[in-house]
């Protein structure tokens, strides 16, 4: 009597069909449901995997469960030895064929060449003439059978090994092939344990028809995934994220510990590809992305800073632009009288000290009619209460002059050949005047003072402060949209928990560098009032 099926409707979309086939293969299996979704992720990519874990750990499971969800799908398994030979995994010489028509063939049924899910144990002992074959196999899809070239139909590799490539021995190009590399442990949740010693043999479900994944619908999904696009805040980490991995190779004494190739790029590229047309999106999202953290670790005592460096790439953008606000802050508040202790008055005098031209003015910055001068004199007979002035233009100096209006000092136009002549309110800011509302700055003649903002012009200290409080709600409005997408429930079926719970710390740590730099504006906003 068939077994019976756990599942009754039908899936004809990519997610609906892939959630269903990931609890189908992990059935009766404890906490290794991440490894499980992601060799079906590696499968329907086209990528390899490679397991590291103790004996017993449920690795060539995961293989001979995945070949059961393609449909007429056949396997291959085999532990390695340093005895093994080609024969054993590529299929036996034909000796009729040697015979009688004097090719050397090997049978290849039942072997690797034709299998769509292999499973290689302890790949590492395997001898020079098995992995030389296999990288081709790899590479190309391709084996060389005498003077035969066949197309194998393998989806994906899963190799496996309680260690990792011995160094020096020739196993760096076989190694590199590995996109996805996981660690398969025993189990560690007490619960789990006792129910996985306490229970009988599991019996899988009958997998229905409406679930298999066919080769015309394998090819199809291949195809279509080829057209999803990059959403620039992966664009932005992945830039972050090559920056970081090249430092730490460069701190590491270039040991290749953190080299990442070309190749390996374009594979993952591939990969988070398929994890996005599976998750039915348009776009590679973050959550795609993180998904490389399994693939880009060499060694296992790096595998921190690798999860330490993806973490950093999605929150360096924010975290660069909560660094600017804080040090437009510090600028801030160095530059404003009134802020900072008496001792330190006299230095900032010298900082609050503006060029003059002429003699007798001094230089509006930014001022949107043109080069324009406030009468120095005038200046300092202002306060911070607003009072009547005049903008008019020299037609003898080719310039704006600002001039204040002062009871008892009547303003002669005729004298200061004065034409488009413009009645306005001025009153005294930090570092300038406030014209008509608006706040300017007036330019330093201490040069490190104007180097505080870079090359910007310094402006007026009310509009630094409005424009760092707008930098700031910017940055927030973007981070939020960011984590947004990462904790968005079911956004990406092949994140497991635990990757989870390295966003959710990152994205806690940054939360309270953001509280932080906000605490820092309220409080320079409360100084200035």
């Amino acid at each position: 009597m068939a077994k019976k099926s756990i599942f009754t409707s039908k899936y004809d979309t990519p997610k609906k069909r892939i959630q269903p086939l990931i609890e189908w293969m992990s059935h009766g299996v404890y906490e290794k449901e991440h490894i499980i979704s992601m060799a079906l992720l590696c499968a329907v990519a086209g990528e390899n995997m490679f397991l590291l874990g103790p004996l017993g750990t449920a690795k060539s499971m995961v293989a001979s469960r995945l070949k059961m969800v393609f449909k007429d799908g056949k396997s291959f398994d085999y532990l390695m030895s340093r005895f093994s030979t080609p024969d054993e995994i590529f299929g036996p010489i034909s000796i009729s064929r040697l015979k009688n028509d004097d090719r050397y063939e090997r049978l290849t049924a039942g072997y690797l060449p034709e299998a769509d899910v292999v499973f290689l144990d302890e790949i590492w002992k395997a001898g020079p003439s098995i992995q030389n074959t296999l990288l081709t196999v790899i590479n190309e899809h391709i084996f060389h059978n005498g003077g035969q070239i066949m197309r194998t139909p393998m989806k994906v590799l899963i190799a496996a090994s309680n260690e990792l490539p011995a160094k020096d021995e020739g196993l760096e190009a076989l190694w590199d092939r590995f996109l996805v590399r996981m660690v398969s442990n025993c189990i560690e949740s007490d619960s789990s344990f006792f129910k996985m010693i306490k229970g009988t043999k599991v019996e899988m479900p009958e997998l229905p028809n409406y679930l298999y994944i066919t080769n015309e619908l394998y090819c199809q999904w291949q195809q279509e995934s080829k057209d999803i696009d990059v959403h620039e805040s992966v664009v932005s980490a992945i830039k972050a994220l090559r920056k970081s991995l090249d430092a730490l190779e460069k701190e590491d004494g270039n040991q290749l510990r953190y080299y990442v190739s070309d190749r390996r790029w374009r594979k993952a590229y591939r990969l988070m590809q398929t994890s996005a047309y599976l998750n039915e999106r348009q776009e590679i999202d973050l959550t795609d992305y993180l998904l490389l953290i399994h693939s880009f670790w060499n060694d296992v005592d790096c595998i921190p800073n690798v999860l330490n460096a993806f973490t950093s790439s999605i929150s360096d953008k924010v975290l660069k632009g909560l660094s600017k606000i804080d040090k437009s802050i510090r600028q801030i508040m160095t530059s404003t009288p009134g802020t900072q202790p008496e001792s330190n008055a006299a230095s900032t005098s010298e900082k609050n000290d503006f060029k003059e031209y002429d003699y007798f003015y001094y230089f509006v910055e930014n001022y949107p009619d043109g080069e324009t001068y406030f009468s120095k004199w005038d200046y300092a007979a202002l306060s911070n209460q607003p009072r009547d002035g005049v903008r008019y233009y020299d037609s003898k100096r080719n310039k704006f002059i600002i001039h204040a209006l002062i009871p008892g000092r009547p303003f002669d136009a005729k004298s200061q050949n004065a034409t488009n002549l413009t009645k306005i309110k001025i009153q005294k800011c930090p570092n300038g005047a406030i014209i008509d509302g608006i706040p300017y700055a007036f330019q330093r003649k201490n040069a490190a003072s104007e180097l505080l903002t870079s090359s910007e012009p310094i402006l007026p200290v009310y509009q630094r402060v409005s424009s760092v409080q707008e930098l700031f709600k910017n940055c927030v409005c973007e981070w939020e949209r960011t984590i947004d997408t990462l904790l968005q429930e079911d956004n990406n079926i092949f994140l497991s928990s635990n990757d989870m719970a390295l966003v959710r710390k990152m994205i806690k740590e940054v939360n309270e560098q953001i509280k932080t730099t906000e605490v820092k504006l309220t409080n320079i906003v409360m100084i200035l009032k």
